[in-house]
């Protein structure tokens, strides 16, 4: 591992390189999930594949390595869902989405990581 890497993933440890508002978890028909919501400039964001999700800390991992905070309560449905369209075609490459929003939160109540 270089230098930068390490010093990446440290800062990351502290520092998270994305927080965001308005957030919700959706889940393709592939089985990924991903986080969408919106960055401190109110630009719409979509993550690569979670690979894991600390509700404590309100912190997720992402496939890419980036670490995304969540910000304040999940947003409504229909505040992201222009974002996820843009980013994921329907009638070319998202496949079938639903919202597992409350489901995780549900699911990962009392349990640090997932």
């Amino acid at each position: 591992m270089n230098l930068m890497s390490l010093r990446k993933r440290s800062l990351a440890a502290v520092e998270p390189d994305v927080s965001l508002w308005r957030w919700r978890i959706f889940e393709n028909d592939d089985g990924l999930k991903r986080l969408v919501g919106y960055d401190f400039l109110d630009q719409g964001c979509v993550s690569s594949a979670l690979i894991s999700f600390n509700q404590k800390a309100m912190r997720a991992q992402s496939s890419d390595g980036l670490t995304y905070q969540l910000v304040g309560k999940p947003g409504g449905f229909w505040e992201v869902v222009d974002v996820w369209d843009s980013r994921f075609d329907f009638n070319g490459g998202g496949g079938m989405t639903k919202d597992v929003t409350e489901e995780m939160l549900t699911k990962l109540a009392g349990h640090d990581d997932a």
